[in-house]
């Protein structure tokens, strides 16, 4: 009954996450999964990855690598919408976000699928008035790297023609949902500087059962 309703109301059923090995990945897999949408939870290594805690939909674990261009082009093929939640381990990214958009834009031309909703950063606008000062700083110096890695992820998506969405969180925590969050389209709101996985995860299921944020860019924080 639920995926009926699904499918009534947006016309999603099946959706593949990549880097659903990750904290954020695998809460957005599992919230999918729960709303009764068919998941295809895309990981490098299918062998090492743990269960998924979900008690209602499917979840596929399929292998897919943002450098194997092929292994993406799997894992899109029949997907009604693309959810990127790839990220990086310690200071830097090494080109992974930029890698990521171009191999997502050649398998969603190839296999026929339009709608794409990436995570990015809060700090990928590096002039937004709402920062703090600590938070300005960090965005301009250790954390320039991957923010600028992820603003070209951004700028390769936008420009293939596709309905994108980022959604762009303020700092991750790892706590249970508040559902106290606000969303503004392109700046962070004010006074905000925190958001838990969970309540980000939340957010984009909630996106693919009702759709408001085609080509925007929805920034999140508490």
């Amino acid at each position: 009954m639920l995926r009926g309703m699904i499918q009534e109301n947006s016309g999603v059923s099946r959706v593949v996450v990549f880097g659903a090995a990750g904290r954020t990945g695998r809460l957005v897999v599992e919230e999918a999964a729960r709303a009764g949408y068919d998941v295809a939870a895309a990981v490098r290594a299918p062998e090492r990855c743990p269960s998924f805690d979900v008690r209602q939909g499917e979840v596929d674990v399929v292998r897919a690598d943002m450098r194997e261009p092929d292994s993406v082009l799997a894992a899109v093929k029949g997907q009604d919408v693309v959810i990127s939640a790839v990220g990086h381990a310690g200071a830097r990214s090494h080109g992974l976000y930029a890698d990521a958009a171009r191999a997502l834009v050649t398998a969603m031309r190839h296999g026929g699928v339009t709608r794409v909703i990436a995570v990015t950063s809060a700090g990928v606008r590096h002039d937004d008035p709402n920062f703090a000062l600590w938070y300005r700083l960090l965005a301009r110096t250790l954390a320039k790297e991957p923010y600028d890695d992820m603003r070209l992820m951004e700028a390769v998506i936008r420009e293939a023609g596709l309905d994108w969405t980022f959604v762009r969180p303020a700092r991750l925590l790892d706590e249970p949902p508040t559902g106290a969050y606000r969303v503004q389209d392109g700046e962070t709101p004010k006074g905000g500087w925190k958001i838990t996985r969970a309540d980000l995860a939340r957010f984009i299921v909630q996106e693919l059962h009702d759709p408001h944020w085609s080509h925007a860019a929805p920034t999140l924080a508490e």
